[in-house]
Order: C-alpha cells, then sequence, then structure tokens
C-alpha cells in the first residue's frame, strides 16, 4: 500500500487533483503513472525537446496553458491572458535591483521569485490570491510538459483565512439608506430598488427582457446576463438564444449569454411591491425590450453607469449622510433583511443562484441571529437568578418535544 498527498492548493484543487491521479492509477493496473515521482509528480522529459532549444519563457508557457483550458468562457479566457502579460510586466526588488520574475524562462522562476512577489507585488491579498492561482496552474502545466521537475508556487499560496480577515466586511444598507438612495436616483432609483428587492446581479438585472417578467405569478427568469467579449470580439451566445437577438440586443464589448453558473438559471418570486414597479417598467414594451435601458433606449453598459449614475450618485449620498456603497451591496442588502425576517438559507442559497450552501453559509452565515440570542437568554437566565438548565427532550409515543 502506497499514498500520494496533494495538499498545494485549496481543498477544491487538492480534491480535484486527487481524484485524477486515482483515475491515473486505476488505468494503469493500480501502479504509479509513467513517469510519476512521488511527492514531484510528473518529471519526465519531453521526447521531442531540442536540448540546444532555451526553454520557453513563463509567457509563453502561460498563453499556451491558457489557451487549452476547455471550460473556459471567451471572456474569462481573454483575462486570464491579460493576466499572463500582467504578471510579466510585473517588477519586485532584490539586492541586485528590481527584476520581473515572470519575464524569463520557466525553468529561471523559484520558490523564492514567488515569494519575493507574494510580498512586495502592491495588491490587496484577494487579488494576489487570484493570481497565484493562475500562476500555479501555468507551472504545473510546464511541469506536466516537462520544462519542470517541481511547481514553484507549490508551497506559497496565500492562507484563505488570512485572504477572508483581509476583506472588508459586507456593506449592509438599512431601510432608511435605500429609501434616500432610490430617492436621491431619479430615474434610476427603480433599478436600485429591483436589485435590492430582488438580489440579481448587475449583468443580470440588467440583462432582463419583458418576458422574462411575470406579473400574474409574480416571478422573474434569470436565464441570460450580460458576459464579456473574447478575443478579436469572439462571443458565447446559447443557440436558443441567439435566434432571438436584434440590433437592439447589441452594446460595445458585451453579449448576452448564460448566467454566471448552472445554478444561477433561476425562477425567483417577487414581492407585490417590486411587481408593481415592474407593471410600470414594462407597459407598452415589446417582449424581448430590456426592462431597464439608458435615456437613449440602449442597454445599460457597466463603464458607462458607473460614470453616469454611480459616482455622482455616492457623491450625493456622502453630502446627504449615507456612507457610500457598491452596486453589489444592493445584492447583500437583499440576503441580510431576508435572514432578519427568518428567510431559511437554503431558500436564500436558490434565490441568490449559488451552486453550493456552503457559498451561501461562508458568506451570509454570521447574520443568522439564532446563536448569539441563545447564549444572550442563557446569560440573563444566570443573571437575573434562574437556573440554568439544559434544553430536555422527551420521547413519549413516537413523539418528541422539547421541554426547559
Amino acid at each position: 500500500m502506497q499514498t500520494e498527498t496533494f495538499s498545494a492548493g485549496s481543498d477544491d484543487q487538492n480534491l480535484a487533483r486527487a481524484e485524477g491521479f486515482r483515475r491515473m492509477v486505476e488505468a494503469g493496473g493500480h501502479e504509479w503513472p509513467d513517469g510519476w515521482v512521488k511527492g514531484m509528480g510528473f518529471v519526465r522529459p519531453r521526447e521531442d525537446a531540442d536540448p540546444m532549444q532555451p526553454p520557453p519563457t513563463v509567457s509563453a508557457v502561460g498563453e499556451e496553458y491558457v489557451r487549452q483550458i476547455v471550460d473556459l468562457s471567451p471572456g474569462q479566457r481573454k483575462r486570464y491572458l491579460d493576466q499572463v502579460r500582467i504578471l510579466a510586466s510585473v517588477e519586485v526588488p532584490s539586492t541586485r535591483g528590481a527584476y520581473r520574475p515572470f519575464d524569463q524562462p520557466v525553468t529561471s522562476v523559484h520558490e523564492a521569485d514567488v515569494k519575493a512577489w507574494l510580498i512586495d507585488w502592491d495588491r490587496s491579498l484577494k487579488t494576489k490570491a487570484n493570481y497565484h492561482g493562475l500562476l500555479y496552474g501555468v507551472f504545473n502545466y510546464a511541469l506536466e510538459q516537462g520544462f519542470l521537475t517541481v511547481n514553484p508556487c507549490a508551497r506559497t499560496a496565500p492562507k484563505r483565512s488570512r485572504i477572508r480577515q483581509s476583506q472588508a466586511d459586507l456593506r449592509f444598507l438599512t431601510e432608511a439608506e435605500l429609501a434616500t438612495a432610490a430617492r436621491v436616483a431619479g430615474a434610476d432609483g427603480d433599478l436600485l430598488t429591483v436589485a435590492v428587492g430582488t438580489g440579481l446581479r448587475f449583468g443580470e438585472v440588467t440583462a432582463l427582457w419583458v418576458s422574462d417578467v411575470d406579473l400574474v405569478h409574480r416571478t422573474i427568469r434569470i436565464n441570460k446576463a450580460w458576459k464579456r467579449d473574447g478575443e478579436n470580439d469572439v462571443q458565447e451566445t446559447p443557440s436558443w438564444l441567439r435566434k432571438s437577438l436584434r440590433a437592439k440586443h447589441e452594446m460595445r464589448g458585451h453579449h448576452l449569454g448564460n448566467p454566471k453558473t448552472p445554478k444561477s438559471r433561476r425562477t425567483v418570486t417577487i414581492s407585490s411591491e417590486i411587481a408593481w414597479l415592474l407593471s410600470r417598467l414594462v407597459e407598452g414594451k415589446a417582449a424581448d425590450d430590456f426592462v431597464f435601458v439608458t435615456p437613449t433606449g440602449r442597454p445599460i453598459h457597466n463603464a458607462d453607469f458607473y460614470e453616469r449614475v454611480w459616482h455622482p450618485l455616492m457623491k450625493k449620498l456622502t453630502e446627504a449622510g449615507v456612507p457610500p456603497f457598491r452596486f453589489h451591496d444592493l445584492r447583500h442588502t437583499h440576503v441580510a433583511w431576508l435572514v432578519a425576517g427568518g428567510a431559511p438559507l437554503p431558500h436564500i442559497q436558490a434565490r441568490l443562484g449559488h451552486e453550493s450552501i456552503t457559498t451561501t453559509i461562508d458568506t451570509y452565515g454570521h447574520l443568522l441571529p439564532i446563536g448569539d440570542e441563545l447564549i444572550a437568554d442563557i446569560i440573563d437566565t444566570a443573571l437575573r437568578g434562574g437556573e440554568i438548565r439544559p434544553a430536555m427532550r422527551i420521547i413519549s409515543g413516537g413523539s418528541a418535544a422539547t421541554q426547559s
């Protein structure tokens, strides 16, 4: 019996690599995969490598790695390629002067270079962690191709606990703050109200068509969202949607595609207040018209919206005594209100389109008041002279009851 350990990345990454390794072992008759070295992975040399040819640069390997990933949208692929180019331009200080650790042959990068970059790069820890994940994949691909014997990123990933600790607290609006924001926003206040009333992302709420709104059953169907175009304006619009698109559905640098994840394609119930508001917005429009448009009748571009509406709005709200917030904080506020009203987390997960309940709990679980209220009641019982006794469960006749 022999074992192999995968512990360099996140839990999900390690589980995926372990599962892939198990399949290779089974396919090889329960033997080590050809070229695999315990604790190091594949270290076999490339059969087609020219010993006189210098090894490729990090950028070259990175671009090849990104282009061979199958499950990427055009926008994601373009973003990763841009990140590879950004990494090649990053400079870090050293005793020999500043240098670019990722603008050199892939074989020249060592663990110390990755650590120096993580320490000195002037970006948030969350941003560095995202780039580190990409770099890990690039160097792992170089390792599989036979250029490396060890991944220099293997032991350098920022800890998830530190990443969470470095992030700002979520911003939740009070009912009064939302009312002030909607009033100050004027005609754009309807967009804010629908966003906070449904929990939809910006790319979802601005992609709503009139046909997505069912006022009879008071529901909204989220089946599309704005996606960034890829290289050379490549788009990935599902076939069912492509045949319905017209010129009025075009927006520079973006296209209508599938929502963020499979579970993001969902139907959410709307309140009577939201239904009344939407009834005004869809009145007289065609089924394939957007619910929300610019003053000129065009789809709402995120960059234009932030320049035209959001920045002026935040300035006015600051003057009115309301702390600034992001558009995505309206989604957070939606959840905070639901939690405060007692909505179960699994229902909130489905409403938000989260793939896993873990995401919902990790993000919003701290809002649940039950535990803290129980603790407060226990302390109050003692301070008021009462006797603290654990809850007792009495089983009788196949039924259970709680007695304290």
